[in-house]
């Protein structure tokens, strides 16, 4: 049994070599035959475009999904943390205009000015901060 399997195999494989090897040479030297084997290979490209539509939109809603998941439980996580930055911006909000409200109350003659840095009235001529230090 498997001796006569082997004949045939023995003439069918020279058969489809031959007849791959034809194919090959028709499909380099035929326009017509090229055009047809590239108009089928077109088709099954959009084919597969047109079937892999859906796939793509369920990939991009998973990952927008895992997105939006993610970014929720970072918020859920930090809430704490970002309550307090927001109240610090707050703060130094407040104590900027603090100071701005006072240099325009109390105005800039007197020929002294407000330090750049802690807000308190320091000399007009000082070249550093009699509180904090820092220069001018």
């Amino acid at each position: 049994m498997s001796v006569i399997i082997l004949e045939i195999l023995f003439f069918i494989i020279p058969i489809l070599v031959v007849l791959t090897f034809i194919f090959t040479i028709a499909l380099m030297v035929s326009p017509k035959l090229r055009g047809k084997w590239m108009s089928k290979q077109i088709e099954a490209t959009k084919h597969m475009m047109e079937y892999s539509k859906e796939d793509l939109k369920d990939i991009i809603s998973t990952s927008k999904d895992v997105e939006i998941n993610a970014e929720k439980e970072v918020l859920d996580n930090r809430e704490d943390i970002m309550k307090e930055n927001v109240i610090r911006k707050a703060n130094i909000n407040k104590d900027g205009i603090e100071i701005a409200t006072s240099a325009i109350k109390n105005g800039l003659s007197n020929n002294k000015i407000y330090c750049k840095y802690c807000g308190k009235l320091i000399d007009g001529d000082s070249k550093y901060c009699k509180v904090c230090g820092k220069e001018q």
